[in-house]
């Protein structure tokens, strides 16, 4: 019997506080390039996809005019709206929507982003579809997510790493999938990088909620992996991993 699809909201809701507090998720260089690439200004209409809680939109929102956090996990946009109202910013409006039907008409905004969240989305195509039918034609698509290794063995571990990890992952993309859907979609890239991000392995297992006993399996397993899969994805200090190293790919893509 198929096993039905993981109830993403419900899951994000349980995690939103761990999310709040997350180092990787609040801070770090790849939240630097993004604001970079967004380049947000005082008259420009935002949105912020996935927001989660809200840690680009409020980046966003010390230089746009108006944000817009959108989320399908009612924990992640309670969190959000506190947290919104705890640092002053009026200029940030919380509301739930779904990436793969937007409550919004054509050509809405200046400037949409999607920070660590797409590799949860089950229709990446349309999500892409919604997000450029909803700019505006001199607007802006500034997406970060993880990115597939191009080793398939290094590949398929990482994969069911993430899913035994989280049930609601779906799949990372490569970068030219990630390029080729967004083509299909009227969007042209015009910057992007890649940035290699370093997480606390504990830390990592532990905010999606896993019990004792599955993130010492984990982690074990971890230990276990092949040498080439070592190399490329932990740091280990003599038999235990204490990080993980991913790879983020950041682009800003404009309305063909």
């Amino acid at each position: 019997m198929t096993r039905p699809p993981p109830d993403t909201a419900a899951q994000f809701s349980r995690q939103a506080e761990a999310y709040a507090a997350s180092p990787s998720h609040a801070r770090g260089a790849d939240l630097d390039i993004v604001a970079e690439f967004a380049a947000p200004g005082p008259e420009d209409r935002c949105l912020d996809l996935a927001c989660g809680p809200g840690h680009t939109a409020f980046r966003l929102a010390e230089r746009a005019g108006r944000v817009i956090a959108a989320d399908i996990a009612p924990g992640m946009l309670s969190t959000a709206r506190r947290l919104a109202a705890e640092r002053d910013f009026d200029n940030v409006a919380v509301l739930a929507a779904d990436v793969a039907a937007l409550p919004f008409a054509d050509a809405s905004f200046d400037l949409v982003t999607c920070r660590i969240a797409a590799h949860h989305f089950r229709d990446v195509p349309r999500f892409l579809r919604e997000t450029a039918r909803v700019l505006r034609p001199s607007g802006r698509f500034v997406l970060e997510d993880s990115l597939a290794p191009d080793d398939a063995e290094i590949a398929a571990f990482l994969h069911a790493l993430e899913l035994r990890r989280d049930p609601t992952h779906v799949r990372s993309l490569t970068r030219g999938e990630w390029l080729s859907g967004l083509g299909a979609a009227g969007l042209t890239v015009t910057q992007e990088t890649v940035y290699r991000k370093r997480h606390d392995f504990d830390l990592w297992l532990r905010r999606t909620g896993l019990e004792e006993a599955e993130v010492a399996a984990i982690a074990a397993e971890a230990g276990r992996a092949p040498q080439a899969v070592r190399d490329a994805l932990f740091a280990l200090a003599g038999p235990r991993v204490v990080e993980l190293r991913d790879r983020k790919l950041i682009l800003r893509a404009v309305p063909a």
